[in-house]
């Protein structure tokens, strides 16, 4: 009696399953291989297609040529100074004069600071100016030559310009730039006979930065603004002012715009001639916007001064005494003076 449902029992799997186990290995594997190949598939210089294994040793990398530099082709490229560097001075101002004569000797000369007063309060120059100047004397073409030695060289050049204080040109635009009285719009004048320009006038703003960038062409590195505001003594409720002028937003205007107009690194220095200037507009805020303050300490209180200044206000730098030999020499009596200072004529 045979078992009940032992016909149905095979003992092995059926010999397609065999097969279709061997093709599916062979298509992993194929397809693995495929993709692994991808990877190390390398065309040559004729676009033809290597296939180059690992196992089978690698094709030794040529030398890169190095590029070659076109010897006209250098960067030129440094950074540039973003504002004028303000240290210590000692300087002498040179005599009247001194534009016309020979520089040799303040080119080959140890001071490194030289002052120049080049614009007075008539409205003369002690140099020639590149522009007409109307009404009013200048140096020689000698005198220009001279100044633009000096900026060339290695020297620190200070100019001092009579900004406003100028006659010349006041009368010869007594309107369009003149610092007029109430009384008969005629020009107005300080206890010196004077005239003044009106900072208020476009024409005097353009004028002034006409000098100024006269100057900075030639190579001077510092311009120090004299007569600069409006005047502090003289009969001032005399003088035409338009109202609501703010002084000190006035100047601080023109400052920015000046600076804007002369090379980055050229200092913009005030000098003031007396006691709390700020009548004239250069208030304390003001003054702590320029460069450097020079100041006579015959006629103002340099210690009053320094006081009213900032905290980040460097004085040995920025506070500059118009001195005489004389005067310098009892500043050094007791300690030697550590401050800046211009030796003047006189």
């Amino acid at each position: 009696m045979a078992t009940k449902g032992y016909n149905s029992y095979h003992g092995r799997s059926p010999a397609w399953k065999k097969i279709l186990i061997v093709i599916l290995v062979l298509l992993l594997l194929g397809g693995g291989a495929f993709l692994y190949c991808q990877n190390h598939l390398v065309y040559d210089d004729d676009g033809k297609v290597h296939l180059e294994l690992p196992f089978f040793g690698k094709k030794e990398e040529q030398p890169q040529p190095q590029p070659t530099q076109d010897p006209d082709d250098v960067d030129f490229r440094r950074e540039e100074p973003q504002g004028p560097v303000i240290e210590r001075i000692e300087a002498t101002e040179l005599a009247g004069g001194a534009l016309e004569q020979d520089v040799s000797a303040l080119l080959a000369g140890e001071e490194k600071t030289i002052v120049v007063n080049a614009k007075l309060a008539d409205g003369s120059f002690t140099y020639q100016p590149a522009f007409p100047v109307e009404g009013a004397s200048t140096g020689s073409v000698i005198s220009r030559e001279n100044l633009k030695k000096l900026g060339d060289s290695d020297k620190y050049i200070v100019a001092r310009i009579c900004a406003l204080g100028d006659s010349a040109y006041a009368k010869a635009h007594v309107n369009e730039a003149g610092l007029l009285r109430r009384s008969d719009k005629w020009l107005w004048y300080d206890y010196g006979s004077r005239c003044w320009l009106d900072l208020t006038k476009p024409l005097t703003q353009s004028y002034v930065k006409q000098v100024c960038k006269d100057l900075t062409d030639l190579g001077v590195d510092e311009i120090v603004l004299e007569r600069f505001g409006w005047p502090a003594v003289g009969n001032m409720g005399a003088m035409v002012v338009p109202e609501g002028t703010d002084k000190p937003a006035v100047i601080l205007a023109f400052l920015k715009e000046l600076r804007e107009t002369l090379p980055k690194t050229t200092a913009v220095s005030v000098l003031i001639g007396t006691n709390a200037p700020e009548n004239s507009g250069l208030t304390p805020a003001v003054l702590a916007e320029f460069d450097r303050v020079y100041a006579d300490p015959e006629n103002v209180d340099v210690e009053a001064l320094a006081a009213t200044m900032p905290a980040d206000f460097k004085r040995e730098a920025q506070l500059v005494q118009l001195v005489t030999a004389a005067q310098l020499a009892q500043m050094n009596q007791t300690t030697p003076y550590t401050g800046s200072y211009v030796l003047v004529n006189g």
